[in-house]
């Protein structure tokens, strides 16, 4: 297991895998929790001095507030049970969240994770994925759109075109980067009898959503 990824401003590789674990670079924090760069920092120390349940804890808190870098991480320590119990269920949650927010070592880790569990779990996981982007679109995220539309093309058991055009369309009317490409590819794999029927359906879905553009 050495797979997490570091700032180069962060600890030293030969110190990180003195650990076992490689850490992934953290994204900027949200203001309302302690996600910042020094948390991060810590969070890297708590590995280097094999502190895992700390490392676990801080990782935590950084996923909870949508940082891919440190889903990731905790994936990674999941997966290991190191700093909490081996829970495959909860790494590939984390995993599978870290590479809709574009971490790429996550899609490697999400399919090792797979492999471990049965079709049943996978399903279970996929549900928790989608009610926690759900969630945050509810909450106004903007990037949970583009991520919602993603994971129905790559996280399901056969993807699922139309409602990804639905929401491709949605993040393309908000703006969003790269969102009128997957949009417009979306399409390609959609009947074009149903094309007038989830436009409509994505602009209803529009009229109703109050996001927030960074």
């Amino acid at each position: 297991m050495a797979r997490l990824f570091q700032r180069a401003w962060s600890a030293s590789l030969a110190a990180i895998m003195a650990a076992g674990i490689s850490l992934a670079a953290l994204q900027p924090a949200a203001a309302q929790i302690d996600s910042s760069d020094a948390t991060f920092s810590e969070a890297v120390q708590a590995v280097k001095d094999k502190d895992f349940r700390h490392a676990v804890r801080l990782f935590t808190i950084q996923a909870e507030n949508d940082q891919h870098d440190a889903q990731y991480n905790l994936a990674l320590l999941l997966e290991a049970g190191k700093g909490a119990p081996q829970d495959f269920l909860k790494a590939l949650t984390w995993a599978w969240a870290a590479q809709l927010g574009g971490i790429e070592a996550a899609e490697e880790l999400a399919e090792d994770l797979a492999g471990y569990l049965p079709e049943k779990s996978i399903e279970t996981v996929r549900e928790a994925v989608r009610e926690r982007l759900r969630a945050r679109i509810d909450k106004g995220h903007a990037a949970a759109v583009s991520q919602f539309a993603t994971f129905h093309l790559l996280m399901l058991e056969e993807p699922d075109h139309e409602t990804a055009y639905v929401w491709f369309s949605i993040s393309a009317a908000l703006g969003l980067e790269g969102a009128l490409e997957a949009r417009d590819d979306a399409r390609e794999n959609v009947d074009g009898e149903r094309i007038i029927e989830l436009q409509s359906e994505a602009g209803t879905i529009y009229e109703s959503l109050e996001i927030i553009i960074d």
